[in-house]
This record gives structure tokens, C-alpha cells and sequence, in this order.
């Protein structure tokens, strides 16, 4: 048995890990990251993109079940910052509805996560990437900062519910089974 463990481990740790592929796109920098363009009608600081274009909620949603496997994220560019957080955020979602059996309730308690508005950001303690963010240079910084990633959360749950519960309403399997993992050790993006 150990020697089965060992050898996945191995798999596990050279798998490539997926970057994004928004790294070079130009936007606004704050704590090192950027404010990128999102598909979505909740208001916030992040501009639209077109819908049929891929955003970084698209590449959360597409990587994470491949990307929680890892425990290092190796020379994050300003995209990957967001995808890690992501990645974190996405994993506290399934620890939180892992017992809830149907989409009807999963989406009352996914709107009250996603809608809190004091979560922790860079520069703060207990903030789970502090080593990868700076903390924010000015106060209006730090308010963008929140705004953005409330505006993330808020349209990540909302995608998100949407592949984590079938369409008679029962939790999908081939999430939930995701559950017990976490992303380079984090398990929680607040």
C-alpha cells in the first residue's frame, strides 16, 4: 500500500500545473495582481468581456480539479495570482456544501458565502496567500482589492453551482469527490 501512495505521489508531483492564460492581458495592478475582465452582470470594478470569451472564472472552474492536486504553484504571473485564490475559494465551496444534498439549498447557503463582505485581503492576518500578494500601497487600493474579489466570489458561486449539482438537483459525484483536497495546504480562502 505504501508503495502505491509513493508512486502517485510521484504522478501527483509531475503533472504540470495549469497557468493562466491571462497573464499578459493589461488592466489595472493592485497587490500584484490584476484586475481582470470578467462575463458578468454583478456590479464591481472588473470590466465585461465578451461571452464568448474565456475568463479567469472559466480557467478556475476548467483547472481546478487538475491544479488542487498540487502543493506549489511555481513563478505566478498577475493572472495566476487570481487563479490561485480561486482555486482556494473553490475548494472551501465544496467543504461547505459537502453536506448539502440538493441545488435548491446548496444555492441559499453558496449566496450567503459568496455575499460576505469581510473576508480577508493581502496585508491583513489569516490572509491565505501572503506570500504570493503585496499588501495593498493605499486605502483605495485595499478597496478595489475587496471589491474585485467580492465580485469574483459572487460570480464564481453562482457558475459554479451549475456544474457542482446535476440537473435533477443532486450533487455531482465527480466534484464533490474533491472535497477532502486542498491547494498547496489552504483550505480556506477567507
Amino acid at each position: 500500500l505504501r508503495r502505491i501512495e509513493q508512486s502517485w505521489g510521484r504522478i501527483f508531483d509531475t503533472m504540470p500545473i495549469r497557468k493562466s492564460t491571462l497573464n499578459d492581458t493589461k488592466g489595472q495592478i493592485v497587490c500584484k495582481t490584476v484586475v481582470l475582465p470578467i462575463k458578468t452582470k454583478i456590479r464591481g470594478p472588473a470590466p465585461s468581456c465578451p461571452a464568448e470569451s474565456v475568463d479567469i472564472i472559466d480557467e478556475a472552474i476548467k483547472f481546478f480539479r487538475c491544479n488542487v492536486l498540487h502543493k506549489t504553484f511555481p513563478q505566478p504571473g498577475p493572472a495566476d495570482l487570481t487563479l490561485c485564490y480561486l482555486t482556494i475559494y473553490i475548494g472551501e465551496i465544496l467543504r461547505f456544501l459537502k453536506s448539502v444534498s440538493t441545488k435548491v439549498e446548496a444555492k441559499k447557503k453558496i449566496t450567503q458565502l459568496s455575499h460576505e463582505t469581510n473576508f480577508t485581503i493581502p496585508g491583513e492576518d489569516d490572509f491565505c496567500l501572503p506570500g504570493f500578494f503585496s499588501a495593498p500601497a493605499k486605502r483605495t487600493d485595499a478597496d478595489i482589492f475587496r471589491s474585485y474579489y467580492r465580485q469574483l466570489r459572487e460570480e464564481l458561486a453562482e457558475r459554479l453551482l451549475k456544474e457542482l449539482y446535476t440537473e435533477k438537483g443532486e450533487q455531482n459525484k465527480w466534484w464533490f469527490q474533491f472535497h477532502k483536497k486542498s491547494f498547496m495546504g489552504i483550505d480556506k480562502a477567507t
